[in-house]
């Protein structure tokens, strides 16, 4: 089934990773990173379909190879804490094969991302054959018409004007400048304060020294366009948007009927899903006038016991009546043929509801198994990590060899460990979980479903043994009708048994919580072909036309003469 799962996340040095240990990962190839002197070695690792970069025109040629493409990213960011690369994951529809995805992918990434001025490295995985998604590293910085990086940020400096305080770059400033603005400098008095003053400011004030070079800037400088437009809020939604529609546009084009959404819930309208226990949710649920399946399903069965007893008392009076003349003979067989049709529809009505609940437990349980892998995979990787950075802290400054084994390790478990986060996230929002504990309610649903499945399989079978047990009346009746009498306690039946049908369907749509026509009908048929009278009732009424087509043609004769 065709899922939606778009992630984002930030590469950055702050939280110990690297735009090279990133790459290597995804892609299953062995990089150096020059910054911090690590080599990154992931050829052994499997599930990797497929690898590609996507470059701008004006992005260098030799960007195309891995290496060179974060090497020149790692490059470009001096600080400890630096924004090395945007990293997307999205989940891949099933129902396309490999070729599909990849004219997907680069579809959306060209649009997106490439014509934007992004450079895009992409990566197919999946490591266990049923959970394709791909890895996406996009660059941060913007490049200019010479394939040079362009800078993130400029500096602002913060000039005044007639008490009034605007920013500028240093671009701007040669404008303003001819306008009156001034920069600020910090300026220091006799009694040890300080003040930010213009230099005409600062000559009307002569105690007042300047006690630094550097003028009055904003913290963190004003951002590139580009770049506040790539790390906004609407980028992301417009990402999110742009996935689903490309992910329904190859759905349709391959005439598969699945579709995703990028909406949550709420915003589709859509209520939180019921609980299938019946407790405290359920009731709630129930109260709030939304079904519960749990209650409902206890409903059924109560209505359905309800029926098996009313349906055995009937039949011990209905044995009385035999020999009672036609018409008593003719509406009893027709009652008789109402329940029985009523026992069917229950059973169909049984059958569908235990195989959306197989289908269901089905879905969850190979989900739910491989979220507590993850999540044990994740607590020992989180473990080993643990015990790298504890080893690295404690080593001397000449162990240098060790020192750099560890810090790969160390690198090589923190991609292990966002691989595995990103794994789990995809499995919840699978599972529509979004903390650890809806995946411990979707448990105990499972646990629930289990045993409402068998639940299920009882009252069906309970429903058959006394349906088998009407249909053995209802045939052991008319065969005890004289022969004499068993067409005119047919015809009798034919004509009765448009009104009763008619009160068996209007009892099912006020007793049904969701009455089903077709369900109603294919009952109706089954109930018929099993007696044995389809073939006879369609000879009963081409007889009857034949008379009233015969009566008809004497009439016109009549009225002609």
């Amino acid at each position: 089934m065709a899922i939606y799962h778009l992630e984002a996340k930030i590469i950055s040095r702050g939280a110990g990773r690297s735009a090279i240990a990133a790459a290597a990962y995804q892609s299953g190839e062995k990089l150096y990173n020059a910054y911090d002197g690590l080599t990154h070695d992931y050829r052994k690792k499997g599930g990797i379909l497929h690898t590609e970069i996507l470059l701008p025109p004006q992005a260098p040629a030799a960007w195309k190879e891995r290496q060179i493409l974060w090497e020149a990213v790692e490059t470009a960011e001096k600080t400890r804490d630096s924004r090395l690369a945007r990293q997307l994951i999205v989940a891949l529809p099933v129902e396309l094969a490999q070729e599909d995805w990849l004219r997907l992918l680069r579809s959306f990434l060209q649009k997106e991302c490439v014509d934007q001025g992004m450079c895009a490295d992409l990566a197919i995985h999946d490591p266990d054959g049923h959970n394709p998604h791909a890895h996406i590293l996009l660059t941060m910085r913007p490049l200019n018409t010479q394939g040079q990086w362009q800078a993130k940020t400029q500096k602002e400096y913060l000039c005044s004007k007639a008490g009034q305080e605007q920013g500028f770059t240093a671009q701007e400033f040669l404008q303003a400048k001819t306008e009156g603005w001034e920069k600020q400098y910090k300026y220091k008095n006799p009694q040890g304060r300080t003040a930010w003053l213009t230099p005409s400011q600062a000559v009307q004030n002569p105690e007042w020294v300047r006690c630094s070079k550097q003028p009055k800037a904003a913290k963190f400088g004003r951002q590139n366009p580009l770049c506040a437009r790539w790390n906004s809020q609407e980028q992301l939604l417009q990402w999110r948007c742009a996935w689903a529609e490309a992910v329904n546009h190859a759905l349709e084009e391959k005439q598969q009927t699945a579709r995703v959404t990028h909406l949550s819930h709420a915003a589709q309208g859509i209520a939180e899903q019921p609980t299938v226990h019946e407790g405290y949710h359920a009731r709630k649920l129930e109260k709030q006038g939304i079904s519960a399946d749990r209650c409902e399903l206890n409903r059924q069965i109560r209505a359905d016991n309800a029926l098996l007893h009313t349906l055995k008392e009937q039949l011990e009076k209905w044995t009385e009546w035999v020999g009672q003349g036609v018409e008593k003979m003719a509406a009893l067989l027709e009652q008789l043929r109402s329940n029985l049709i009523l026992l069917q529809y229950r059973v169909l009505s049984n059958e569908a509801r235990t195989d959306i609940y197989k289908r269901e437990a089905a879905y969850m349980r190979p989900l739910l198994k491989d979220v507590d892998d993850t999540n044990r995979q994740l607590t020992e990787i989180q473990l080993q990590r643990q015990k790298a950075q504890a080893d690295k802290k404690s080593l001397s400054p000449l162990q240098l060899r060790k020192y750099r084994h560890l810090s790969e390790q160390i690198a090589a478990l923190t991609e292990e460990l966002e691989e595995l986060q990103s794994r789990r996230h995809m499995l919840m929002e699978k599972l529509y979980c979004k903390k650890d504990s809806d995946v411990t309610r979707r448990e105990k649903e499972l646990v629930q479903l289990t045993l409402m499945i068998e639940q299920l399989d009882t009252q069906r079978n309970s429903l058959q043994e006394q349906l088998k047990k009407d249909l053995q009346h209802f045939t052991g009746l008319i065969n005890s009708i004289p022969e004499p009498d068993r067409e005119a306690v047919m015809d009798e039946r034919v004509r009765l048994r448009k009104q009763i049908t008619r009160e068996l369907y209007h009892s099912l749509q006020a007793k049904e919580l969701e009455f089903n026509f077709s369900r109603a009908a294919n009952a109706e048929r089954k109930i018929d072909d099993f007696t044995g009278e389809t073939g006879q009732m369609q000879k009963i009424l081409l007889r009857k036309r034949k008379k009233q087509t015969s009566r008809q043609g004497r009439n016109s004769e009549e009225r002609a003469l």
